[in-house]
C-alpha cells in the first residue's frame, strides 16, 4: 500500500465531503489517519457514509473505491473490519447523487 496516496486520498474525501459528515466524524478519522489506522480510516468513513446515506458525488465516490480496494483482506478481517469485508456491498449501496 502506498501511505502517501492513501493519505492525499483519504483527506481529499475528508475535505470534500465537508459539513456532511458530523464533527465528530471529521475529528474521528483525522485522528485515526494520522495515527496510522488506515483500515479503520476506510472501513469508518464507508460505514458513515452507508448507514447515513450521505449524498456523495462520483468523485467522492471513486475516492472511497480507492480506499476500499487498497486492502488484501484476510478472513480475520471481517470481524474488525466489515465494510472492508463487504466492499462491494458498501460501493453498490452508497447514495451517489452525480454532480459534483
Amino acid at each position: 500500500m502506498d501511505l502517501v496516496r492513501f493519505e492525499a486520498a483519504a483527506s481529499t474525501l475528508l475535505e470534500s465531503l465537508g459539513d456532511r459528515l458530523s464533527p465528530e466524524t471529521q475529528e474521528s478519522v483525522r485522528t485515526l489517519l494520522w495515527g496510522g489506522e488506515e483500515g479503520l480510516v476506510a472501513d469508518g468513513l464507508a460505514s458513515v457514509l452507508v448507514d447515513h446515506r450521505t449524498p456523495i458525488n462520483f468523485t467522492e465516490r471513486d475516492l472511497l473505491h480507492e480506499l476500499l480496494y487498497v486492502f488484501d483482506l484476510e478472513d480475520s478481517d471481517a470481524r474488525y473490519y466489515p465494510s472492508l469485508w463487504n466492499r462491494d456491498q458498501v460501493m453498490a449501496s452508497l447514495n451517489v447523487v452525480g454532480a459534483e
